[in-house]
């Protein structure tokens, strides 16, 4: 898993002194050192580096280069990073399965999926699980395969992002898709649109702004044919509520 460069500036943007940091899998840095060292400022020469560099380099498709350690840079930026994966691949992993539930509920100012929930069999169960984790004006950031052929179980598009987050009292502050050569696009979020390029991932951030029952949302482009409401003035979605 990686910390992508869309999410190193959006983590640019975000990251405060005193923030406590999820990230789903560990966040490989594979972003341009100078990135890290320009957010750290006086304490760069302070960064400490893996020492599995080269086979970082190597998984992530890299020239041979040092790969910051993500424990050290966020400690030196003030935050607290917890990692969470199935298996404690480095060692510093708090174990869990995101396809079952989760107990932990609005507590990390930034939560990162750095390219995990597509490996979740019961991915509707892993983004309840990463988004009930996120607090009030906290914000989770993705980057995701738009079109990887079995890179995980599953390949996302815009509206999958869009309607669980308008559901869930998130705003979508970030959807667009992520080229290999770093080129953006930026598609319709729920209309269908055709794509002709190669590899490509997605990325968004959403900022939670309301706190309430997490529900499955119905998809946009069915959601508009379902009344408004019911005679009881409820409304009539097939949303399923969770954490009631």
């Amino acid at each position: 898993m990686a910390l992508s460069i869309s999410q190193t500036k959006a983590l640019e943007k975000e990251l405060k002194p005193g923030m406590r940091v999820a990230s789903f899998g560990y966040p490989d840095l594979i972003a341009p050192v100078e990135a890290f060292e320009k957010m750290l400022g006086v304490e760069a020469p302070n960064l400490k580096y893996r020492e599995d560099s080269d086979a970082i380099c190597k998984r992530h498709g890299l020239e041979k280069r040092l790969i910051p350690d993500a424990e050290s840079f966020f400690r030196l930026m003030g935050a607290k990073l917890d990692v969470y994966d199935i298996v404690a691949e480095r060692g510093c992993e708090i174990i869990c399965d995101l396809n079952q539930p989760m107990k932990a509920r609005m507590s990390h100012d930034i939560v990162l999926d750095v390219g995990t929930v597509e490996h979740c069999f019961n991915i509707a169960q892993a983004m309840m699980n990463m988004s009930m984790m996120v607090r009030l004006g906290g914000v989770i950031i993705h980057e995701n395969p738009f079109n990887w052929g079995n890179h995980g179980f599953y390949n996302l598009n815009p509206t999958w992002y869009h309607d669980f987050y308008k559901a869930n009292g998130f705003e979508l502050m970030a959807l667009h898709l992520v080229a290999r050569d770093g080129s953006v696009g930026l598609p319709h979020p729920t209309q269908r649109f055709r794509y002709q390029g190669g590899e490509c991932n997605i990325f968004a951030v959403a900022k939670r702004v309301e706190v309430g029952n997490m529900v499955y949302p119905v998809q946009s482009k069915y959601a508009k044919l379902i009344p408004a409401a019911s005679d009881s003035g409820e409304r009539a979605a097939d949303a399923r509520a969770i954490g009631a």
